[in-house]
């Protein structure tokens, strides 16, 4: 925690003693870099999930949709009426 705080004292005397035409420039780094880690955030989110297409559930689910397994469906899981 203290290099963390040391190097932000260190990095903000550097922005203070900058010439003004290296601004623009920094807060352009500084954009990029927020960037750079959203998209980075956002491709490992992404490849956790499935595509539709990979998902074995939604394969699944038509498969008791025809005899003989929707003839007794009901009867399987409400009891005989």
């Amino acid at each position: 925690m203290k290099n963390l705080q040391t190097a932000r004292t260190k990095l903000v005397f550097e922005i203070e003693h900058l010439p003004n035409s290296s601004i623009v420039e920094l807060q352009n780094f500084i954009q990029y870099l927020k960037f750079k880690q959203l998209s980075m955030i956002e491709k490992a989110s992404s490849r956790n999930a499935l595509r539709p297409e990979d998902d074995p559930m939604l394969g699944a689910f038509g498969l008791i949709d025809v005899p003989p397994f929707s003839d007794a469906i009901d009867e399987a899981l409400y009891g005989a009426l």
